[in-house]
């Protein structure tokens, strides 16, 4: 544990207290006794000392710096090791971060005009030694108590024109996915204007206090950068002038060339804008293009987003806001709900629908884009014939013993049991992780045979979203759709027969369904607005799932047939309400529900159909999300970005509760970002997508309820999966 270096001495340094952690570090406060000043000591812990893609990272991040000096980058003093743990020693600042500012709501425009106008110059600065930081973001900028503005991290910065190394930026995606440019998002190659973008959100959540795009997924952040244009910043905060809404506008451009051309040059225009009233001739006059509506969007076909490899995100690097007071109660809403009129689409003509972030472990952020499609005949996908067996799986915290309530330390995505990683045996490339004396692949097989069944789900993988599913037991995994459009979020029926799933294939987002071996494609919804993320009843007789039916981001509830008939709305009340499940004996509904456009608010939602009761089981200043009732209905497990003092590492730790609301707890939390969760048919386990170290990609994980024994599924990527009721 990283507390444990707390009253140690290590190269001179006594350590104080904890003031950051991060995906791959710890920030300690600390008395340089030789100096008598205080410092700031950031550690590599302990359980990644073994993981060359940590090693690497923290190594780079020296090499970068110590090159950087400039008055607004933080220098760092010194570097060395602890008992084998790599330290940085840097300058101390006692104004914290600008993500501490953002606690309280949006800052004062001069103060945001102050931090630009220093960070600007280093930023320009780095990309003059050809240095690209590819991470910046509010916790990223620290605080002296002057008032002066340093730029930090960069463990994951990028020397333009030498090779990427692979262990250090594996396959894919590195970053914040709330702060990267489209075409970071979609692994393209990047320059200095990638940073200005980031930039540019940046002082978008600086003026207005939220940050432009929302979801509950990185998946589907990335599809907002990429596709979506940014919401008004003078709708969040009227007291801008639209001169400086200008200036965001043009920050946030999706076309690289369109851009600043530098950070200083955005610094620049801010402060021409903060002269400017907020009403003036030039806010009328043609000048940076405004991004439409998402309703009358150029209806250009959207590229499609690289996010297979998901960055390993600070805890602190969400900003905290007041948490939401609703005071809805059933009187808000009407007694019984008629079917809505769905909305036929005519035929054979451009269409233009708005497509939202797609959202992981059931949640989806707002209505963003239009895509031009000529909407054709669904075609049934070819079979494809079966791929070889996924080898090389890997298993964490082998022993099996009770923890005691406490939550397992030991990552799926580290590399700590490296003395143990045993090659398979077709596989000798592919590592596994064993517990000691044992073979990897004798105890994977055997954990996997014994639970039996098999798993559905989604990935990018041959530059197309499709959904997949393994077999446990022999490891032989099937692709399952090859339509040339997005199929997601996929949801097994409880007989094992048949697959619920979301897709593009007609313009915008709807529910489809097929067989469990993929034939019979069949669409189930038909209208212009956006469905996402369905899942079944207990007993197979309805489908439920949520729709954008005001097409403004909010989302109702409905339920229907497995046919797609029977159509009835369930439960709506101008909130985004998300990945609805039913509790065992359908008497209850639990889901996500929150502001559309702000989703530190989300919290868990608890709906009885019979009373027509609603109450909110979550209430605090954390985001929880994605709830699913075991199968007994005596547990909730849900997606939490922390719970009391205890902050999710990754933003999003796998935690339970009881069916009443009660005993909140985490029961696992990673380094990186924990979703798709979702129990197993007999409750004794559960799957989840978390980033792979060995793989760098989204992959599938099981473990058992407590959070002991985590079973590496895929190594070709996986997310969001649904389990295939089995024997075991």
């Amino acid at each position: 544990m990283a507390d444990d270096l707390i009253g140690k001495t290590i190269g001179g340094y006594e350590i104080q207290d904890v003031i950051g952690r991060g995906g791959m570090a710890t920030v300690f406060r600390a008395h340089q006794v030789s100096m008598n000043r205080t410092v700031a000591v950031k550690v590599l812990p302990e359980q990644y000392v073994t993981d060359d893609t940590y090693i690497q990272r923290f190594n780079q991040e020296v090499a970068i710096v110590s090159k950087l000096e400039h008055r607004s980058i933080v220098p760092v003093h010194d570097y060395g090791e602890y008992n084998g743990q790599p330290y940085i020693v840097m300058r101390y600042m006692a104004g914290g971060s600008v993500d501490d500012l953002l606690k309280n709501g949006s800052i004062e425009l001069e103060t945001v005009a102050n931090i630009i106008e220093q960070i600007a110059p280093a930023l320009d600065y780095a990309h003059s030694k050809q240095v690209l930081h590819r991470d910046i973001k509010p916790s990223n900028i620290l605080l002296d108590d002057d008032g002066g503005a340093y730029l930090t991290d960069f463990g994951i910065a990028r020397v333009l024109g030498e090779p990427a190394h692979s262990g250090i930026t594996t396959q894919g995606v590195v970053g914040t996915p709330s702060y990267m440019s489209p075409e970071q998002a979609q692994g393209l190659p990047l320059d200095g204007r990638s940073d200005i973008y980031a930039l540019g959100v940046v002082l978008f959540e600086l003026v207005t206090g939220r940050r432009p795009f929302e979801s509950d997924t990185p998946y589907g952040i990335a599809v907002l950068q990429v596709t979506a244009p940014p919401p008004s910043p003078r709708t969040l905060n009227p007291g801008l002038s639209f001169a400086v809404e200008e200036v965001i506008f043009k920050a946030l451009r999706k076309k690289r060339e369109e851009r600043f051309p530098n950070a200083v040059a955005l610094s620049e225009s801010l402060k021409r804008a903060l002269n400017k009233p907020v009403m003036s001739m030039h806010d009328t006059q043609p000048g940076f293009q405004r991004p439409t509506a998402p309703e009358s969007a150029s209806p250009s076909p959207p590229p499609q987003p690289v996010v297979t490899a998901m960055p390993l995100q600070p805890a602190y690097g969400t900003p905290l806001v007041p948490p939401m007071n609703p005071s809805l109660t059933s009187s808000n809403y009407s007694q019984v709900y008629p079917p809505v009129r769905r909305k036929k689409r005519p035929g054979n003509v451009w269409a233009s629908a708005a497509l939202g972030g797609l959202i992981g472990c059931g949640l989806l952020a707002l209505v963003v884009l239009i895509i031009t499609i000529i909407i054709s005949n669904i075609n049934q996908p070819a079979r494809v014939s079966p791929t070889a067996p996924v080898q090389g799986p890997s298993t964490s915290d082998g022993s099996g013993e009770d923890q005691s309530g406490t939550i397992p330390t030991l990552d799926p995505t580290s590399a700590a049991a490296r003395d143990n990683l045993i090659p398979s045996a077709t596989q000798a490339a592919t590592p596994v992780i064993a517990p000691v004396g044992v073979r990897a692949t004798e105890v994977v097989n055997e954990t996997l045979q014994a639970i039996g069944g098999g798993l559905v789900y989604f990935d990018y993988r041959n530059d197309n979203y499709d959904i997949y599913k393994i077999d446990l037991a022999t490891g032989v995994e099937t692709r399952l759709t090859t339509d040339e459009h997005v199929d997601d979020y996929p949801a097994v029926s409880p007989d094992g027969q048949t697959i619920v799933f979301q897709s593009n294939r007609d313009g915008d987002f709807d529910i489809y369904a097929m067989d469990i071996d993929g034939n019979n494609v069949r669409q189930l919804t038909n209208n212009t607005v956006l469905d996402n993320v369905p899942g079944w009843s207990p007993d197979g007789t309805q489908i439920i799932f949520s729709s954008d039916t005001r097409n403004n981001g909010t989302f109702d509830i409905y339920s229907m047939r497995p046919d797609g008939s029977g159509l009835q709305q369930i439960f709506s009340n101008n909130q985004r309400n998300s990945h609805p499940r039913y509790n065992p004996d359908m008497s209850v509904l639990v889901f996500t529900t929150g502001a559309p456009r702000d989703s530190s608010q989300w919290e868990i939602g608890r709906y009885e159909l019979a009373s027509q009761n609603y109450t909110l089981m979550t209430n605090n200043d954390t985001r929880d999300r994605s709830p699913a009732f075991s199968p007994d209905g005596q547990q909730i497990l849900f997606l939490t970005s922390g719970i009391g003092d205890q902050k999710a590492a990754g933003d999003s730790a796998l935690a339970v509760m009881n069916a009443d609301g009660t005993n909140a707890r985490i029961i696992y939390d990673g380094v990186g970002l924990e979703w798709g969760a979702d129990y197993s048919p007999d409750g004794q386990y559960i799957s989840f997508s978390t980033v792979a170290a060995s793989t760098g990609r989204d992959e599938i994980f099981i473990m058992k309820v407590d959070g002991s024994n985590i079973v590496q599924v895929t190594n070709q990527g996986g997310q969001v999966a649904s389990w295939i009721p089995g024997e075991g």
